[in-house]
C-alpha cells in the first residue's frame, strides 16, 4: 500500500520555505543514495510510509521506481548538499487496476526535512507530469489517524471520494487537465480594424 506524506504549506522557523538544492527525476544511478535516504529516516517515518517496519527500502519497489517508464512509475528526488544527498523521494505509479488515467501517489521525506515544503514541491512536479500524460485521477492511502494528509492533498485537487477501512483511509482526487492558453485575438478577430466614430 501507499502512504502519502504531504508537507503542506508549512514554513521553516525563519518563516520561509526551506527549499532543497534541487528536485530532479530519479535516475538508475540513485540506488545507493536512496538507500542512504531510507537509513536516515526514523522507524516511525518508515512505518507511516510503508505501513510497517522495514530495515531497507523495499527492493522490488525501488527496482520499479528505477526501471519504470513514467506512465508506469514516475519518480522524483529532492537533494540537499549535492545530488548524492537525497532528502526526499516521491513516486506516482499507475493505479492497481492498470488504467492509464489514474495513479497512486507516495512520498518519503527524511525527518529533519519534513514540514518544510519538500514533499509539496515533489508532489507538484509529479502531478504536473501526470497531468501532461493525461492522468485524470490520483489515489492516496494513509494509515488511520492520518486524515490530515488527505485533507492537504484535497486542498490542491478536487476530492472525488474517500473510503475508510480498518486498514486505513483512501482518498481519490480529480486531476484537472491544464487549461489550454487562450489566444489573444488579432484586430480582425475583434471585428476588424479599429475605426473611430465621428
Amino acid at each position: 500500500m501507499t502512504v502519502v506524506i504531504v508537507d503542506g504549506e508549512s514554513v521553516s522557523a525563519s518563516g520561509a520555505l526551506a527549499a532543497p538544492d534541487g528536485i530532479d527525476l530519479l535516475r538508475p544511478t540513485d540506488r545507493d543514495a536512496v538507500a542512504r535516504l531510507f537509513a536516515a529516516c526514523s522507524a516511525e517515518t518508515v512505518r507511516l510510509r510503508f505501513w510497517g517496519g522495514r530495515r531497507e527500502f523495499p527492493r522490488d519497489h525501488l527496482d520499479a521506481l528505477l526501471a519504470g517508464p513514467p506512465a508506469e512509475h514516475d519518480a522524483v528526488v529532492a537533494h540537499r548538499g549535492g545530488r548524492d544527498r537525497l532528502v526526499g523521494i516521491a513516486g506516482f505509479a499507475a493505479g492497481p487496476d492498470g488504467r492509464p488515467g489514474s495513479g497512486e501517489l507516495g512520498v518519503l521525506v527524511v525527518d529533519a526535512w519534513q514540514r518544510q515544503g519538500i514533499g509539496t514541491a515533489m508532489i507538484g512536479l509529479l502531478l504536473a507530469r501526470a497531468r501532461a500524460r493525461g492522468v485524470e485521477q490520483v489515489v492516496a492511502n494513509v494509515l488511520p489517524g492520518r486524515h490530515g494528509l488527505l485533507a492537504a492533498l484535497g486542498r490542491r485537487l478536487e476530492p472525488v471520494r474517500a473510503s475508510f477501512t480498518g486498514d486505513g483511509l483512501t482518498g481519490v482526487y480529480k486531476l484537472a487537465p491544464t487549461p489550454a492558453p487562450t489566444p489573444t485575438p488579432t484586430g480582425e478577430e475583434r471585428g476588424g480594424p479599429h475605426r473611430s466614430c465621428r
